[in-house]
């Protein structure tokens, strides 16, 4: 955020865990209707979704996979938002704590999930960043993270 701050970039972080986001119930009301039924603080995210130019969605990897609160968030925009966000510049930042190979392809699993749901969305995938790191402090102790970071900040912003 700093990168893109540095930019004169307005961001903002919403962190899921401090959500309180339900899980989707299937009933498929919001398919008619365009609208989600479930009362919870989706609602406000919704709506800085649709006046963001850019959205950057980050997950830590569980079992090759994205937590359950970024599967959760994903599957609650389905169907609200698909189609009113088409074009919107998207970049997903992929953090795991497995070194090497093995990290790198669990990490890869969730980019590669991550640009489907861009896809899906007709989104304008800009790229990824993909970290070891077992807690924000290692984050910070990566050699090249703040050009990493410059980086996707540069292709984020970047005007389509």
């Amino acid at each position: 955020m700093a990168a893109a701050e540095k930019r004169d970039a307005e961001t903002e972080l919403v962190t899921l865990r401090n959500t309180n986001i339900k899980v989707c119930d299937g009933c498929f009301g919001c398919e008619k209707t365009g609208v989600c039924h479930i009362k919870d603080d989706m609602q406000e995210i919704y709506g800085k979704i649709l006046s963001a130019d850019a959205v950057v969605l980050g997950s830590p990897t569980y079992f090759d996979a994205p937590t359950s609160l970024a599967m959760g968030f994903i599957h609650r925009i389905a169907y609200p938002l698909y189609g009113k966000i088409k074009g919107k510049r998207f970049a997903s930042v992929v953090v795991g704590q497995t070194p090497g190979a093995e990290g790198v392809a669990s990490r890869g699993k969730v980019e590669g999930y991550f640009k489907l749901v861009a896809s899906t969305f007709e989104l304008d995938y800009t790229g990824s960043l993909s970290v070891t790191a077992r807690d924000p402090n290692d984050a910070s102790k990566i050699t090249d993270i703040e050009k990493q970071c410059e980086n996707l900040a540069t292709k984020i912003l970047k005007p389509s």
